[in-house]
């Protein structure tokens, strides 16, 4: 369970980061973004990209891990 909860939070860390960086003029004029997400109807597309960088993130790491669990058994042999 706690590794759900942990990876729904770098999920949404990742859609809040990405929509910054992608839009900056969300910190200034955020009511003006939503409404031209609104008007074109663009609702799932942050959530598409978000998901494409979670995956390549999650393969990114779980290589990582597993790299680092074999150096590990070598160490220990």
């Amino acid at each position: 369970m706690q590794r759900v909860i942990r990876e729904v939070a770098i999920y949404a860390i990742l859609l809040v980061a990405l929509a910054f960086f992608m839009h900056p003029d969300l910190l200034s004029q955020p009511s003006e973004r939503f409404s031209i997400l609104q008007n074109r109807g663009n609702y799932i597309h942050p959530f598409l990209y978000t998901f494409i960088v979670f995956i390549i993130l999650f393969i990114i790491r779980f290589f990582v891990k597993k790299t680092l669990k074999l150096f590990r058994n070598i160490r220990k042999s």
